[in-house]
C-alpha cells in the first residue's frame, strides 16, 4: 500500500517469558494491562475481541502464535477505516529481563485515518507501560491512576417528582452523595451525604454517567470546581482528585485469607448489630417497586460472594468464558433466590456460609499464584476493596429500618 505506515515499540519487561506471552494470548491477561474486556481464543485463525469502557472496541484473528516468542494477529477498531495488523517478538536480553517489540503495520496516511492513527499511538505507549508495571509490580495503571474524589453517588432521577420535593432541591437533575470516603478530596473539601451534584468545571452533570465522563478527562491531582445543592443551597467546592488509595497487598493468598477474614468477621459483627430487633415484616419492606428491601440486600451480598467464586476460579484457570466480578443483580434474581432463604435468620446463616467460602477459595490458591502478580493484585483488590460498598449498603440498611418501622408498625 503506498499510504501504509506503521508503529514500533520496544519495552525491557523483566517478568517469565510465559507470564510476557500470556499477556498477548489470553483473554484474562489482556484485561490485567490493555483493555476493560476481551475474549480470545488463541489458535491460528482465532478470535481476538478488546473493548474498553469509554466506547472503542476492535477485534481481528490470530495469524502466528510461537509459544514464547511471537504473537501475530489482525486488527480493526471501531471507526477505523480498515484492517491492520499487530506482531508482537518477545527478545532475550543480556539480563534476566526480556525486551517486547510490538509493530503495529497496515496504518494508512489519508485523512480517514487520522483519528485512528492517534488513537492507536498513544494507546499502545500508555498500554506497554502498563504491561511494563502489572507484568513487575502487579499494580494496574488503569485504576491506580483513575482520578478520584471519593463519594458514593446515586442517581438522582430515579426519584418520583413527588420524592424529589421533599427533598428540597431546586433543580430536578445531578447526582446525589449517598457517603462521602474518608481522606478522599470530597471529605476534605467539605461535601456531605444527600449533597446534590449539579456541576463540575462548569460542564452540567445529570447523571452518575456524566459525572464520570467529566472526571476522567482529569489526571489526579487537578482540582475540580463541584457545585452542588444542600437543601436549597447552592454550593462550590474546590475539591483536588487523587489517585485510587489502595491496601497494602498481603504476600501469600494464606495471608490474603485472613485479612479477608478479618474483614469479613467485622461486617457481619455490624450486620448482627444493625439488625437486631428487627423482623422479618420490617426486613420485607421496599419503599418502591425497584428499590431493595434489607432481605434483598443481604441476598445481593450472597450472590456477590458467589460471583467472586466463581471470578476466582475463572481467574486462575482462564476459560475461555469469563465471569464478571460484580454483573449486577436484577431483582427477579434475587427474589429467586430469595425463595430459598425467606428469612432474616436464613439469609444471614447463608452470608456466613459464603464468606467463609470465599475465604477458603483464596487460602486454597496455589502459592506459586503470586507470580502471576498481575492477577494476584487484582485479586486482592477486588476481595480487599468490596468492604467499602458493602458498608454503604449497610448505612442504607439503617435507614431503610426507621423508615420500615414507621410503615410496618403504624
Amino acid at each position: 500500500m503506498p499510504d501504509d505506515t506503521f508503529f514500533v515499540y520496544e519495552k525491557i519487561i523483566d517478568a517469565p517469558i510465559e507470564l510476557i506471552y500470556r499477556a498477548f494470548t489470553s483473554a484474562a491477561g489482556f484485561r490485567e494491562w490493555l483493555c476493560d474486556v476481551s475474549s480470545s481464543n488463541p489458535t491460528n485463525g482465532g478470535w481476538v475481541y478488546f473493548a474498553w469502557n469509554k466506547g472503542y472496541f476492535a477485534s481481528g484473528e490470530f495469524l502466528k502464535l510461537v509459544p514464547n516468542k511471537a504473537v501475530s494477529f489482525t486488527w480493526i477498531g471501531k471507526g477505523e477505516p480498515g484492517w491492520s495488523q499487530v506482531d508482537m517478538v518477545i527478545v532475550p536480553t543480556d539480563g534476566e529481563a526480556y525486551k517486547v517489540v510490538l509493530r503495529h503495520s497496515g496504518i494508512g496516511q489519508s485523512e480517514e485515518w487520522a483519528k485512528a492513527r492517534g488513537q492507536i499511538s498513544k494507546g499502545w505507549e500508555l498500554g506497554l507501560e502498563n504491561l511494563k508495571t502489572t507484568l513487575e509490580e502487579g499494580r494496574n495503571l488503569r485504576l491506580m491512576n483513575r482520578p478520584l474524589i471519593g463519594i458514593f453517588p446515586y442517581e438522582y432521577d430515579i426519584y418520583a417528582d413527588s420524592e424529589k420535593k421533599k427533598l428540597g432541591y431546586p433543580v430536578d437533575y445531578g447526582v446525589l452523595v449517598s457517603n462521602v470516603v474518608p481522606n478522599y478530596g470530597a471529605d476534605k473539601a467539605g461535601i456531605h451525604s444527600d449533597d446534590l451534584i449539579v456541576a463540575i468545571n462548569g460542564h452540567k452533570v445529570e447523571n452518575i454517567a456524566g459525572l464520570f465522563g467529566v472526571i476522567s478527562e482529569y489526571a489526579p491531582g487537578d482540582q475540580i470546581t463541584i457545585e452542588a445543592y444542600r437543601g436549597s443551597e447552592h454550593l462550590t467546592f474546590i475539591v483536588d482528585t487523587t489517585p485510587q488509595i489502595v491496601q497494602a497487598l498481603p504476600g501469600s493468598p494464606e495471608e490474603l485469607a485472613k485479612e479477608i477474614e478479618a474483614n469479613s468477621t467485622r461486617l457481619l459483627e455490624t450486620l448482627d448489630k444493625v439488625l437486631s430487633g428487627v423482623s422479618d415484616a420490617e426486613a420485607s419492606y421496599s419503599p418502591g417497586e425497584e428499590k431493595w428491601s434489607i432481605k434483598e440486600t443481604l441476598v445481593h451480598f450472597i450472590l456477590h460472594e458467589r460471583n467472586l467464586q466463581t471470578w476466582i476460579n475463572d481467574l486462575v484457570y482462564e476459560p475461555a468464558c469469563s465471569c464478571e466480578v460484580s454483573p449486577g443483580h436484577c431483582l427477579f434474581r434475587i427474589r429467586a433466590t430469595l425463595t430459598t432463604y425467606p428469612t432474616l435468620n436464613d439469609l444471614m446463616a447463608e452470608l456466613r456460609r459464603s464468606f467463609k467460602e470465599t475465604v477458603a477459595t483464596v487460602a486454597f490458591l496455589e502459592p506459586s499464584f503470586t507470580k502471576r502478580k498481575a492477577s494476584y493484585w487484582r485479586l486482592g483488590y477486588e476481595l480487599l476493596e468490596k468492604m467499602l460498598p458493602y458498608q454503604e449498603f449497610v448505612r442504607h440498611m439503617e435507614e431503610m429500618i426507621k423508615t420500615a418501622r414507621k410503615v410496618v408498625n403504624t
